[in-house]
């Protein structure tokens, strides 16, 4: 069986970085299999532009199967997003993860990845936050404490979570880190034609072009969505975001990431506030990052709740395909004699899993429901087929 190299991504926009960590992935393997962000991403926001358009994006410059990670997982803190990525790729048997990286050191992250699972670190840690600090800055003040003195940019981040993925799955998948040298993941700038998806995504909400940074596959998706004016932007889930708020008060709770009393916080501004910004500005605290407040409205969204994360932080409940070349479609099958279930229609999913399986495959669904609602795309019952 051909080894297949994982690779763990949102292409929110595909751009010449992502073509770039692509070729690299290629050199450790014979199929690299993409996991990526469906509708809603990290950062707490919708895609740009659909999960189905990212996807044959990614088959078309170099990547021979698409994964989806679910929304229960890509909305999450850099823990969850990174053990429900890790997973998918764990059972689909690759060999390695191949991911960017600040330091580009595996070793240098494995040791703080070891240094984040003592109890000392932990106890700190926790200390902190009970003080009302950020998790940025109590991850920060915990590493003065301990006289730590080298702080991690994003990608070093995810990769710490990557590896810390990899011992909760007691996976035997190896960690490969590419430095990365070029823009940083909320660097604005360019350089020898590579700029991050936050430069992009300002470039393009600006007018300004944008074509010598990314594949001319992707110039000519974005270019059509400019002009159709289909790029997805939180504020344009207002509406649907206020109505759940005022609508489910007492149910704010439970939904994850709300800390108790930060549900009043939320319905009071919700209440009050006719618009996103005046909205937005209402709830920010010192103690939520940008990042986590915007990720709290989207599981409002999405009624993403604490419950149902705890069970898919130590079960990944499903894996479906949205699409693959010639190489990944040979790769899959070999995978199925395996005995692995993989979606790549969901036609009689009945029969392949179970009840509590099929709610999150339903919940997710859902979610891209409700983000054609503001951003219509077709809808595809079967993955995508690049020959």
């Amino acid at each position: 069986m051909k080894k297949a190299v994982g690779i763990i991504v949102e292409y929110n926009p595909f751009h010449n970085g992502h073509k770039y960590h692509c070729l690299k992935a290629r050199e450790h393997g014979d199929v690299v299999i993409a996991v990526m962000s469906g509708d809603f991403v990290q950062r707490g926001e919708p895609a740009l532009i659909n999960r189905w358009d990212r996807a044959e994006l990614a088959l078309k410059n170099g990547v021979d199967i698409v994964v989806e990670l679910p929304v229960f997982y890509s909305t999450q803190s850099a823990e969850i997003f990174s053990r429900g990525a890790v997973g998918i790729l764990n059972q689909m048997n690759v060999d390695k993860i191949v991911f960017g990286s600040e330091i580009g050191d595996v070793k240098s992250l494995t040791d703080r990845a070891d240094l984040e699972e003592k109890e000392e670190f932990k106890d700190e840690l926790k200390k902190q936050l009970k003080e009302g600090y950020s998790y940025p800055t109590a991850y920060s003040n915990t590493l003065k404490k301990l006289e730590v003195n080298k702080e991690l940019n994003s990608n070093d981040i995810l990769g710490v979570e990557y590896i810390k993925a990899l011992k909760f799955w007691n996976s035997s998948i190896k960690p490969v880190a590419i430095k990365r040298e070029k823009s940083g993941y909320y660097s604005e700038g360019i350089e020898d034609g590579i700029s991050s998806a936050t430069g992009i995504r300002k470039k393009l909400q600006s007018g300004e072009d944008i074509k010598e940074v990314v594949p001319h596959t992707t110039y000519e998706v974005l270019k059509n969505a400019l002009n159709e004016n289909r790029f997805a932007k939180i504020e344009d889930f207002y509406s649907l975001i206020r109505h759940r708020i005022l609508l489910e008060r007492e149910n704010l709770k439970n939904i994850q990431d709300v800390e108790i009393g930060f549900e009043n916080r939320l319905y009071e501004a919700a209440f009050s506030s006719l618009d996103f910004e005046s909205f937005f500005q209402k709830i920010q605290t010192k103690r939520y990052t940008l990042g986590r407040t915007q990720r709290i409205l989207i599981h409002i969204l999405l009624n993403i709740k604490k419950e149902a994360t705890e069970v898919v932080k130590v079960k990944v409940p499903y894996i479906r395909v949205l699409g693959f070349t010639k190489d990944g479609q040979n790769y899959l099958k070999k995978l199925k004699e395996k005995e692995i279930i993989i979606l790549t229609a969901l036609k009689n999913i009945q029969k392949l899993l179970s009840k509590d399986e099929l709610r999150f495959l339903e919940q997710n669904e859902t979610g891209s429901k409700i983000y054609s609602m503001i951003n219509y795309y077709q809808e595809r019952k079967v993955p995508i087929i690049i020959r």
